[in-house]
């Protein structure tokens, strides 16, 4: 994707919670710290929630990943167009950190099979 531009020409900031990428098309991978990755294909992926826009719940058939953060509803909108291949936690210098931050994002293993969660 092409990067955005401000008015005068300068680049335009961008989140650094997310990425845009051709693994969208095939699932998404959550970033969890330095070394910890899950990359969790779309075949298993049976809901995405969007909760009050602090939160994004991911429910697949082996477990569910939490997103959560604040003004959450764009990264929601791109997940819908299925443009958003990478998630992760917003660095601590992230220029975009009041429109849009990723605090935490958890994983949780099914407790039933069905990837709910009590």
């Amino acid at each position: 994707m092409a990067q955005l531009k401000t008015k005068d020409g300068t680049p335009k900031p961008e989140p650094t919670c997310f990425k845009y990428g051709d693994s969208a098309r095939l699932g998404f991978t959550f970033e969890l710290g330095k070394k910890d990755e899950i990359f969790a294909p779309h075949s298993f992926l049976y809901r995405i929630e969007l909760k009050d826009g602090d939160e994004i719940a991911f429910h697949y058939t082996y477990g569910v990943v939490r997103v959560i953060g604040r003004k959450l509803d764009e990264i929601f909108g791109q997940i819908k167009g299925q443009s958003i291949g990478v998630l992760r936690r917003s660095d601590p210098d992230d220029p975009c950190r009041e429109e849009i931050e990723i605090r935490e994002i958890v994983f949780e293993d099914a407790k039933d099979g069905m990837g709910h969660s009590p």
